[in-house]
């Protein structure tokens, strides 16, 4: 069955789901079954969405990997009306999508191919290319010294999707240090016993939409919210602040994707700590609302196979 495929390297355990790919475990709990019901929601407003629209916009080929039908890429797709083809040469426009920290696979496709490829330049989403570029743009760190620096900081994976971030008291000892983990500024955002983070979805060189995200903070560096709040960029960041987001996105070579960034409540500046090019949807939205942001970011990314992403 053509479903099965989207479970390729997906391994079920007593309580756990893991996903081969990128080693991720998720936890088979109650937060996962409502994830699920959250999805199955979407799927079933999406295929409402296809009997209504019988115009097409394009051919639009996934590589190396078809998203499931969970991620936003997938559902923006739909939504944009964009037939979906595993014919990487017959596509109007290729989507390079790749679950993986560290990817190459757009080098894997003819030069005629990847120049009109949506994502090609982005390689590297680890939590060191992600400061890195952070602090260039940005001109200050969000990476610490942990053998050096003083006072409470965050340990956490340096692959992506993760979540297990923790805070650990600097300085550390050498035999203290985790390898491949990263230590950075803990991100003071926390409010009303609760932690804030602002993430914001970005495609076609905009951000398309924030979402205002509230942790209770023994869940700060989860992925289960309190209360999200669907913000226009206006709304959190200055106008300075959207163009250096901007420009760090571009710096990253992300053309789709999600950006996770917070701010720091004592000196009020914003720090990016994650990104995000195969990203699912915050799933706790009340499904209009999520249908609603949904078919903004399907907009953006019909003008964005639209350009047919040149070369740079």
């Amino acid at each position: 069955m053509a479903f099965l495929r989207y479970f390729k390297g997906v391994r079920f355990e007593r309580g756990v789901i893991h996903y081969g790919k990128t080693g991720v475990d998720i936890r088979w709990d109650k937060a996962f079954f409502k994830s699920a019901l959250a999805i199955a929601k979407i799927n079933l407003s999406l295929s409402g969405h296809r009997i209504m629209r019988r115009n097409k916009s394009g051919t639009l080929a996934f590589y190396p990997d078809m998203p499931g039908p969970w991620y936003t890429a997938y559902f923006a797709a739909h939504l944009a009306g964009l037939r979906l083809t595993s014919d990487a040469r017959a596509a109007d426009s290729v989507f390079i999508f790749d679950d993986k920290t560290r990817s190459h696979a757009a080098e894997q496709l003819p030069p005629e191919i990847v120049a009109r490829a949506i994502n090609r330049r982005i390689t590297d989403i680890s939590k060191t290319a992600v400061a890195a570029h952070f602090k260039t743009l940005f001109g200050y760190n969000i990476d610490i010294d942990p053998l050096s620096y003083c006072g409470p900081a965050v340990q956490k994976s340096d692959s992506n999707g993760t979540h297990d971030g923790r805070i650990v008291m600097c300085p550390l000892t050498p035999p203290e240090i985790i390898k491949g983990c990263v230590y950075q500024k803990l991100i003071d955002s926390t409010l009303g016993g609760q932690s804030e983070d602002l993430r914001f979805a970005y495609a076609n060189k905009e951000i398309v939409t924030v979402f205002h995200k509230y942790k209770d903070l023994e869940k700060r560096f989860g992925t289960d919210y309190a209360r999200v709040d669907v913000k226009a960029a206006e709304d959190v960041f200055s106008n300075d602040e959207i163009k250096k987001l901007c420009a760090f996105c571009e710096a990253m070579g992300l053309d789709f994707g999600a950006v996770d960034a917070m701010r720091d409540k004592t000196d009020g500046k914003i720090y990016v700590v994650d990104v995000n090019k195969t990203c699912m949807p915050v799933l706790c939205l009340p499904l209009r609302v999520q249908m609603r942001v949904l078919g903004k970011i399907a907009s953006s990314l019909s003008r964005l196979t639209a350009r047919r992403v040149g070369p740079t």
